[in-house]
């Protein structure tokens, strides 16, 4: 008898919809802070590159609770 793919397929889609997760608050994140950047004239990309950390903060984070909450 064969194994049951759902189980796997299911893992797959939940780690790609957290990868696709992670990747759109990062280019959310890129996006809005190049608008406040602009708006305010930096010659640095300051505020950039601060919610880009902040995003990649939360994603880690968030990421950690789910994966957390598949190991119970």
């Amino acid at each position: 008898m064969a194994r049951n793919p759902a189980p796997r397929v299911n893992a797959y889609l939940k780690y790609t919809g957290m990868a696709l997760q992670m990747g759109a608050i990062l280019f959310f994140c890129i996006w809005i802070g190049q608008k406040i950047d602009h708006h305010f004239g930096l010659d640095k990309p300051w505020f950039t590159m601060a919610l880009v950390l902040l995003g990649f903060i939360g994603t880690i984070y968030s990421l950690n609770l789910q994966l957390r909450e598949d190991k119970k």
